[in-house]
Order: structure tokens, then C-alpha cells, then sequence
């Protein structure tokens, strides 16, 4: 065994430090690590995890203030060879070209993209404020209660305008409308985030089906067409299914849809049965639950679109 060049030296605390010192393994420092730099970015904590991605701060240098900016940056590590990375690489392949193309107040904006042999690195603006999630939580936990529909309705037209810029103006379906979905930036805008699902509306756009390994999103928002075919759908009705579900849970508290059993979830979901107790419990209006009605429509062509939601009475008080 070799020894340290300190092994025959005679013993003291600064020759037992540089002894550990000298045989000790030096880790290695991964690129997407704090305190790392990518691109012209200083990579800060994590603030959210995905199924394939992380989350994190990012910190850079305004030109023009001389200030600091804090930005968000998704990290994708390339896993090659693996079974799930030929998937993943080519959904974050996807997102970037479509997330790229988007220019709204209330969507997220995509910045810029690094690429090196061990992940990609996607930047956005910061939503310092958190989650739709987050808020819906902190307010029950102080109020006992879900948010006044005033409140709710604020913050559930701006989301509407983002899905309506979406549909109309882009021809897409983001497919994973959900709470955690919608931040708050700091000037109280909320926007929509993760394009991983969204797709061109019923278009295959060289896009295979081998990208999907189910139905696509989270099941408690899943509209009920989603649950019974047998292919990945990209008709723009799955999001107003799933903002319903967010609206549902902004003015309850609760989600509409909700079993500890799966099963017994999709049974529920597919037969539109959400519980109309709570509504009533809620105090909500019977504009508002007329709108429910409208939304949770189980067959596609017979839900309200989302320019037909916005122009529903009880968005228009």
C-alpha cells in the first residue's frame, strides 16, 4: 500500500490535516451544481422537481441596470443509453421548439437554451411568488376555506387567456393545465408554465406516439376522452376539462375528482360525477355552477370551448 508523504513525519494537528488532505478523494463538481456557471448564468437552489427534470435558480447580471436578475432554469441530464432517454430527449426537443415560439402575458417566457454532454439547460422567467398550488394551500390553511369567487375569477381569466392564446392563436393544447402548472410572478401576473405535453392541435407534426407512455398529464385533471382512447389526443377540450378542475379547486378547496383508488377515479372521472355538495357548501353562484356544467361536459364536442367560457356571464361580471 503507498502511504502519505506525511506517513513518517512526526505527529501534529496540521501534519494529521494535510495527511487526510492528501488522501482524500477530491468529488467531482457537476455542471448543474450551485455556485456552477452555464452560459452567461450562475446556476442558484432548487425550487421544484419533475419526472425527468429539475428545477432551479439562475442568476445573472442585467447590461443595463448593472443589477442582478434571477431567472428559472429546467435541467434535463442526458442519460444515453438508457431505456426512458430517447423519449425524454425528444419531448424536451419538442417543448423547446413550441415553448420558443410563445409571447404572452400570461405564459411563461422561455430565454434561452444550453446544451452540453451532460444535460440541457432551459431558461425562463423567474414566478417568484410559487404555485397556483402553493396559493389555493396557503389560503385554506388561514381562511379554512377555498378562495371568494372574486378572487378566483381574477386569477382564473388570466389563466383563460393563456389557453385561449394557446388554441387560437397558436393552434395548440398545452395537455397538463393543472395547479402546479400556474405561477404568480412578482407583479402579481399568473402565468402558465411546462409545455413538456403540449402538441399541435390533431396533427402528428412528425411527432410519433412512442413519445407517450400514457394517457399524458395528471389523472385527477384528465378529461374523460383522454382515459378511453387508446392514442395520446390533441383536441384543444382536454384543456378546459382540466381548467375546470383548477377552477373547481380554487372556489372548494377540494378537487372535483378525487380516490384514494385509481380505478374508482376514472370511473368518476369518465362519468363526469364530481360532487356538487361541495359547490353548494362553497356558496358558490349558479352562474358559476352553470359554468361547471358547460365546462365538465363528458362528451368533447359538446363542452364549451375556451373563447366560449371567456364569454360566459359569470366571466363578464
Amino acid at each position: 500500500m503507498v502511504g502519505s508523504l506525511y506517513d513518517n513525519v512526526p505527529w501534529s494537528p496540521a501534519v494529521s490535516f494535510l495527511s487526510n488532505l492528501a488522501n482524500s478523494t477530491v468529488r467531482k463538481v457537476l455542471p448543474d451544481e450551485e455556485g456552477q456557471q452555464i452560459g452567461e448564468y450562475i446556476i442558484g437552489k432548487i425550487v421544484g422537481t419533475g419526472g425527468f427534470s429539475v428545477v432551479k435558480q439562475a442568476h445573472t447580471m442585467d447590461s443595463y441596470s448593472g443589477s442582478m436578475e434571477t431567472v428559472a432554469v429546467k435541467i434535463v441530464k442526458n442519460h444515453p443509453g438508457s431505456d426512458d432517454n430517447d423519449r425524454v430527449q425528444a419531448l424536451l426537443e419538442r417543448e423547446i421548439a413550441i415553448w420558443r415560439r410563445l409571447d404572452h402575458p400570461n405564459i411563461v417566457h422561455f430565454l434561452s437554451v444550453v446544451e452540453n454532454d451532460y444535460a440541457t439547460f432551459v431558461f425562463s422567467e423567474y414566478c417568484s411568488e410559487g404555485t397556483l398550488l402553493d396559493f389555493i394551500k396557503k389560503h385554506r390553511k388561514r381562511e379554512g376555506k377555498g378562495l371568494d369567487e372574486d378572487e378566483a375569477r381574477n386569477i382564473f381569466l388570466e389563466a383563460a387567456e393563456g389557453i385561449r392564446y394557446l388554441h387560437n392563436d397558436m393552434r395548440l393544447v398545452h395537455k397538463d393545465i393543472k395547479l402546479d402548472n400556474i405561477l404568480l410572478d412578482k407583479d402579481d401576473t399568473w402565468k402558465i408554465c411546462d409545455f413538456g405535453l403540449t402538441e399541435f392541435q390533431n396533427s402528428s407534426n412528425g411527432y410519433n406516439n412512442f413519445l407517450y407512455n400514457n394517457v399524458g398529464g395528471s389523472l385527477a385533471y384528465c378529461a374523460p376522452e383522454q382515459l378511453r382512447s387508446p392514442i395520446p389526443l390533441k383536441d384543444p377540450s382536454v384543456d378546459v376539462w382540466s381548467l375546470a378542475v383548477v377552477l373547481f379547486a380554487m372556489v372548494t378547496g377540494q378537487l372535483p375528482f378525487n380516490d384514494d383508488f385509481e380505478p374508482r377515479l376514472q370511473f368518476k372521472i369518465i362519468n363526469g360525477r364530481y360532487d356538487e355538495s361541495l359547490l353548494d357548501d362553497a356558496g358558490v353562484s349558479d352562474e358559476l355552477k352553470d359554468l361547471f356544467k358547460g365546462m365538465f361536459k363528458t362528451k368533447p364536442d359538446q363542452r364549451l370551448t375556451i373563447s366560449q367560457v371567456l364569454e360566459h356571464q359569470w366571466c363578464e361580471r
